[in-house]
């Protein structure tokens, strides 16, 4: 009867610690394929924006034209009395409207790595006919209203933003039945998942290495209930590690070391939402290497990449515990100065003008605004556009120089 018992409180106690390792085996592997997905979400966000960007200034031109050629043929989905001209020196040349263009932009991407499209449920030219994913997503932020839509399907992981109807967009789309604001189609991304989470698969492996010899040993030493406790709460230390080094893998920009774009804006909303609390200043600068583009034609990427390095680190080298640095964008920086006046920020604004330049090989341009400047209460959004305004004028002033917003007005 004894051995009866000890059998069956054995299996119970191997049973009990089977489900437990089981749970913690499929929670962990749910945490880190969660992360890898938001990572790959901020990779298309940043896609996304450089297109619609891109898209943007297509628009405000009012109208582009290039040569016609095998590659750039006349649109016949672009229904426009102007739609081809001959210029003074009798080349025949058609007009490239935002849709066209993108199109082309995700045909030259073609063999990359990441696969663009420009898809829609109602599309003008059928090439652009929604897949089955494609549509799903569209019509779930048409009831949802979301802008965007993530998900990892089969080994491939997709990204979707949506393309909502503007003026730009009434000539050629308002004989479908569109009005401005309406959801006409979006921005998908596709990228093979070998290419965004080999890290993430070594920790998928690792954890399934651990969560497999812990089950082996506890078939073995049922029983003994202390040594599984102890190996369980090593295991749960381990998985804290792994959540831990794909924390930093998300709020960290791999190749300067500084915060990445998303971490960026989770401070500057703590930091505007506690700047409206305590009624404390927060000074946001919006900092670009002058003439980067040029160092990544004439001396390659390379250099580039070693120059935004250095540059990162020199940046927060005279910065405080409490600022934060981040990498906005492309060769743009970020920096967050919270409880720091106009003046203050001035200053240091204008020693990391000069620090940069004793560098030797760059130069940067400062845009600065402040929250004191703006009627409370006071939004990241806000700051951000004003530091870029800022920035922009800076650049148009000859470069290497800070300008601060309330210049502007």
């Amino acid at each position: 009867m004894r051995i009866r018992q000890l059998i069956l409180i054995n299996l119970a106690v191997w049973l009990f610690c089977a489900f437990v390792v089981g749970a913690s085996w499929l929670i962990n592997r749910n945490a880190i394929q969660g992360a890898a997905l938001s990572v790959f979400q901020a990779q298309g966000r940043a896609a996304f924006t450089l297109i619609r960007a891109t898209r943007h200034w297509n628009a405000a031109q009012g109208s582009v034209y290039v040569p016609v050629s095998s590659l750039t043929p006349p649109n016949p989905y672009l229904e426009l009395e102007n739609r081809d001209i001959t210029d003074n020196l009798g080349r025949r040349l058609t007009q490239v409207n935002p849709a066209y263009m993108t199109r082309q932009i995700s045909e030259l991407l073609a063999d990359a790595d990441v696969n663009m499209r420009i898809t829609s449920r109602n599309p003008l030219n059928p090439v652009n006919r929604a897949g089955r994913w494609e549509s799903d997503s569209l019509g779930l932020m048409e009831q949802t209203g979301a802008t965007e839509h993530v998900d990892r399907v089969g080994d491939q992981y997709r990204y979707m933003a949506r393309l909502d109807i503007v003026h730009s967009c009434l000539p050629c789309h308002e004989q479908q039945g569109y009005k401005v604001g309406d959801l006409r189609g979006g921005i998908s991304f596709t990228r093979s998942a070998a290419h965004v989470d080999p890290l993430v698969n070594d920790m998928l492996a690792r954890v399934d290495r651990i969560h497999l010899g812990i089950w082996v040993l506890i078939s073995m030493i049922a029983g003994l209930t202390t040594s599984l406790v102890f190996r369980f709460r090593q295991q749960l230390v381990g998985s804290e590690s792994v959540q831990q080094a794909l924390r930093a893998l998300v709020e960290t920009d791999a190749l300067t070391g500084v915060l990445s774009r998303r971490e960026l804006m989770n401070r500057l909303h703590r930091e505007v939402d506690r700047c409206n609390r305590f009624d404390t200043s927060l000074v946001v600068l919006m900092v670009d290497i002058d003439h980067f583009k040029q160092v990544n034609d004439h001396q390659g990427h390379a250099e580039g990449d070693r120059i935004l390095k250095r540059v990162a680190e020199q940046l927060q080298s005279s910065l405080r515990r409490v600022d934060s640095l981040g990498r906005y964008g492309g060769e743009e920086f970020t920096i967050l100065l919270p409880r720091t006046s106009h003046d203050e920020a001035l200053i240091l604004a204008r020693r990391l003008l000069q620090e940069v330049q004793s560098m030797g090989d760059v130069t940067i341009s400062v845009g600065m605004a402040c929250s004191r400047d703006l009627p409370d209460p006071v939004t990241g959004d806000v700051l951000l556009k004003m530091s870029d305004q800022a920035l922009y004028a800076a650049k148009r002033n000859g470069r290497n120089r800070v300008f601060c917003h309330r210049e502007l007005s």
